[in-house]
């Protein structure tokens, strides 16, 4: 059985108002999820900000979303907060984060942003995305992002590894842990992976 590790990295795979988290540890060669969560960091009014500002005025839009980013940012911090408190009490030590990226590029302007459905869509991806990260660093922790698409590749690069074998490390993973399991745990585990080498 392996030993409990003294140290950890967070990977997160966020949505528009939760992010599943976990926790990794050991060796890149063969890593442990030591923890995982669902971490809610916006309620019914903090969702969808992008939406609720096409719905205002349009003077006061850039303020309303700006105002959403403060509240769920904080909101994440004092989530991630208390998953780094609980590992610190278990003697799991975390100084690094990893919050995927999107590919998707927006316009400039808020405006052009809510002038097209599919754009708001986008924009709020980015917007949570960077909301966790916002979280993690008001934490202090060392934040690393990554673009989401290429985490696999990056992973297999790093441990030397074609797809079929990543795929059956996840799968043992994810035997070892028991359900829940699903591709948000399994990609928020590979952010984690990549910076798992790192002093």
């Amino acid at each position: 059985m392996q030993s409990r590790p003294t140290f950890a990295v967070l990977g997160f795979r966020p949505h528009t108002y939760w992010t599943a988290v976990v926790a990794l540890a050991g060796d890149p060669s063969a890593p442990q999820v030591i923890e995982r969560r669902r971490v809610v960091f916006a309620d019914g009014h903090e969702r969808f900000a992008y939406h609720q500002a096409a719905e205002v005025d349009a003077a006061k839009a850039e303020a309303f979303i700006e105002g959403i980013r403060t509240a769920t940012a904080a909101n994440a911090a004092h989530e991630i907060g208390n998953l780094i408190a609980d590992l610190r009490r278990d003697g799991v030590s975390v100084r690094r984060a990893v919050v995927p990226t999107g590919t998707a590029r927006l316009p400039e302007t808020l405006e052009d942003i809510l002038r097209v459905h599919a754009r708001m869509h986008a924009a709020e991806g980015a917007f949570y995305r960077d909301v966790v990260a916002a979280g993690c660093t008001a934490l202090g922790l060392q934040v690393h992002r990554v673009v989401e698409r290429d985490q696999p590749r990056l992973v297999r690069d790093l441990v030397g590894v074609d797809e079929p074998t990543l795929e059956a490390r996840l799968k043992e993973i994810g035997a070892s842990l028991g359900p829940p399991w699903s591709e948000d745990y399994r990609l928020a585990t590979q952010a984690a992976w990549l910076h798992l080498d790192e002093p």
